[in-house]
């Protein structure tokens, strides 16, 4: 071996052995880095031709463990999901505040409740009925309160979306620039691994946004997809595109991927985890449930509650009655079956006139006068004609009128009561007469509180010319394959089209209806329409521009089937204004139809109404399915503490969800720290090594020197 070769061997230990010290010097200086991969050196020997040329450094690269490190991903991913939900969810639960403290939802019920067992036992007072009225009041103002909470932690969680596509969009843009700065530093042979690191962070950020799938490129940098196929950084990062919408009771967008090359994909159906799927979570299930749960509570009381109220009566009655928005026109079918009374008093609160209301005949009999009125037509207006000539005959005179979709009687210097016949009680769709109509309703909403309307399918539907319903349709990828308007033009503008007509239109196939992706149908006994969708589709409503007559209300609004007829109920149910404003009216009596002509009707202690009221609260009824509390037949105490009981449910499995997430990630986190982490022993322990081999590199090089001078001073060359 030549002195030169010596010389060559000395020099490159000493670079190698410098890069060593450079690598080693690099992970003591960031060992406290929070996700910083140790870096490693490589070594191999430097052959020459026919003799060795000493060492040479082959890579620098990152000891990252690609099986830990996607194991990492996917509990990191599912952590957020969870986290995301957990917040979320415990907020909404939080707004129920503490069951048992003084100021809850269920506190205020139950004050209600005693303010009425308290009324029972002096149902003149007008300090106990003031105390009944503004104790439900006071729930109702917390049910809205609840409502609005839900509704601003969908908007929230909306905005947060948004929030995250945003930075997964700026998080994949910087992996893919250095992707290309990693290539080309590969390419020259550096030290790629700073810019390695920098791109892992991001991309352990990215998975705490949505699931990934890491491969890593021979020619350096990494791809990236969802854990659905989706692909996030490629040649070059996808482009991600999601508008948010701050309305209560709104369609929300989706995710759209790539939106310039005109591909309508949905990116959501290909996320199993991270926050966004966790936010997306929320926003469609979780939280819309707990809405619909709550309004539906809202209203079963509110339903129960009237049931009792419309067949009692304040004392004295009343002298004019107006009903709640039915969504009904006159040209309606009455569809009413059975019987019910109405009194008439006098200023006294005496009986003056009983009209007898046989529905099944179509007849109104009064007794004084004496005489018989018909509504044989069968129509709503056939039926108002026919009770206004009733009341306008009576002593003292009244009158009746059906406008907008709202009935109301009055009585000149008198009162008016209504109730059901005790043998063979009315009926329509479920409920009584002045039930239905909301005579004397004790919780009211602008728009119906139940659904179940009676207009049955060969009743004209009486919507406005112009009006149109307009669907969107997403296949099970969540693409939009479709949108369908359904105007109320043509035919079914035509006199005389029916709820069947309308039904039909819906359910046509091709470009005119939604018959391919789900089907309308109308409930025989209530008439409500419903819609399920087809397997493998989700049709949602984007607007309605419907009319009904003079009503104001809409199609989706008289049936239920949006967010703004059901999740709102939790919001603008209230008590009745003319009740609120005079809580004298509250109906704490039940009149007795069955007393002669000229005798009272109505006694100022009677405390029966009352008491029905109260005894709605333990009265068995069926409850329909409402969001997150299913169909059952219980009493409206359990009913409200089940409603509780879910809200708490729900956010407890999701925090055990959340704990049990963390635990995962944490494992998952420390193997992955355990192998691609600094270690202090490790570092100097290689420090020293390379210290060593740099001084014995020196020394080759010292002693080849060395030789050089005595063979130069020996005259050998």
């Amino acid at each position: 071996m030549s002195i030169s070769t010596v010389m060559l061997s000395g020099l490159s230990g000493l670079r190698a052995s410098q890069t060593a010290l450079g690598v080693v010097s690099q992970n003591i200086a960031n060992a406290n880095t929070p996700g910083y991969v140790r870096a490693e050196l490589k070594l191999s020997p430097l052959v020459l031709p026919g003799h060795s040329g000493g060492v040479r450094v082959e890579s620098v690269t990152r000891a990252a463990d690609k099986f830990l490190s996607t194991a990492s991903y996917i509990a990191s991913a599912s952590q957020a999901s969870a986290a995301a939900r957990a917040d979320l969810l415990t907020r909404a639960q939080e707004a129920w505040g503490d069951p048992n403290g003084d100021s809850s939802m269920f506190a205020q019920l139950d004050n209600f409740w005693a303010a009425l067992e308290d009324l029972g036992l002096d149902s003149s007072s007008a300090l106990r009925r003031g105390d009944a009225v503004s104790s439900l009041q006071a729930m109702y103002s917390e049910v809205s309160r609840i409502g609005e909470t839900i509704q601003s932690l969908i908007v929230e969680s909306d905005q947060r979306i948004a929030d995250g596509v945003d930075e997964a969009q700026d998080l994949m843009d910087r992996i893919s620039d250095l992707n290309v700065e990693i290539s080309l530093t590969k390419n020259t042979g550096a030290d790629a691994t700073a810019a390695e690191n920098v791109q892992a962070a991001l991309v352990d950020r990215l998975s705490q946004l949505m699931d990934v799938r890491v491969s890593e490129q021979a020619a350096g940098g990494v791809h990236i997809r969802t854990s659905g196929g989706a692909l996030l950084v490629g040649a070059d990062a996808a482009q991600l595109s999601y508008a948010p919408n701050d309305s209560n009771f709104a369609t929300h967008g989706v995710i759209i991927i790539n939106p310039q090359l005109g591909a309508n994909t949905n990116l959501e159906p290909m996320l199993q985890g991270g926050e966004i799927r966790g936010l997306i979570q929320a926003r469609d299930i979780d939280l819309p449930a707990l809405a619909e749960a709550l309004g539906g509570f809202a209203a079963e009381l509110g339903d129960a509650l009237n049931e009792a109220h419309n067949d009692s009566t304040a004392s004295p009655a009343p002298s004019s009655l107006t009903g709640r928005q039915t969504g009904l026109l006159g040209t309606d079918s009455l569809g009413f079956t059975g019987n019910s009374i109405i009194g008439i008093t006098d200023a006294s609160g005496n009986l003056a006139q009983r009209l007898s209301i046989d529905f099944d005949t179509g007849t109104i009999t009064g007794e004084d006068p004496v005489a018989t009125y018909s509504f044989a037509g069968g129509s709503i207006n056939d039926f108002v004609s026919a009770l206004n000539s009733a009341l306008g005959a009576a002593t003292p005179p009244g009158s009746a009128n059906f406008t907008g979709g709202v009935l109301s009687m009055n009585v000149v210097n008198g009162g008016i009561a209504i109730q059901q016949d005790a043998t063979d009680p009315s009926d329509r769709a479920g409920r009584g007469f002045s039930h239905f109509f909301g005579m004397n309703d004790i919780v009211s909403r602008p728009t119906p509180m139940f659904f179940e309307h009676g207009v049955q399918g060969g009743d004209p539907h009486g919507f406005n010319a112009g009006g149109e319903i307009t669907y969107q349709v997403r296949d099970s990828l969540g693409r939009i394959v479709g949108s369908r308007t359904i105007a109320i033009a043509g035919g079914l503008a035509a006199p005389g089209a029916s709820w069947n007509d309308l039904v039909s239109e819906l359910n046509a196939a091709g470009a005119a209806g939604l018959g391919d992706y789900g089907t309308f149908s109308q409930d025989p006994n209530t008439s409500q329409v419903t819609f399920a969708s087809g397997a493998g589709y989700t049709v949602e409503l984007l607007k309605d521009s419907t009319q009904r007559g003079g009503t104001g209300i809409s199609f989706t609004a008289l049936n239920g089937l949006s967010g703004a007829s059901t999740m709102a109920r939790g919001i603008d149910l209230q008590v009745s204004q003319r009740v609120a404003n005079t809580p004298l009216l509250l109906a704490v009596g039940k009149p007795d139809m069955s007393i002669d002509i000229g005798d009272r009707l109505i006694e100022g202690s009677d405390n029966r109404g009352a008491s029905a009221l109260l005894a709605m609260r333990d009265t068995q009824r069926s409850f329909a399915a409402n969001g997150a509390l299913t169909a059952q037949t219980t009493t409206l105490a359990k009913y409200a503490a089940r409603l509780g009981g879910e809200a708490g449910r729900v956010s407890s499995d999701a925090d055990r969800a959340y704990v049990a997430a963390t635990a995962v990630y944490n494992a998952a986190a420390d193997r992955r720290a355990s192998v691609e982490s600094v270690n202090m022993d490790d570092e100097l322990m290689k420090m020293t090594v390379y210290q060593n081999s740099y001084a014995a590199s020196a020394r080759v090089i010292q002693a080849a020197t060395e030789m050089m001078d005595v063979l130069l001073s020996l005259g050998i060359r």
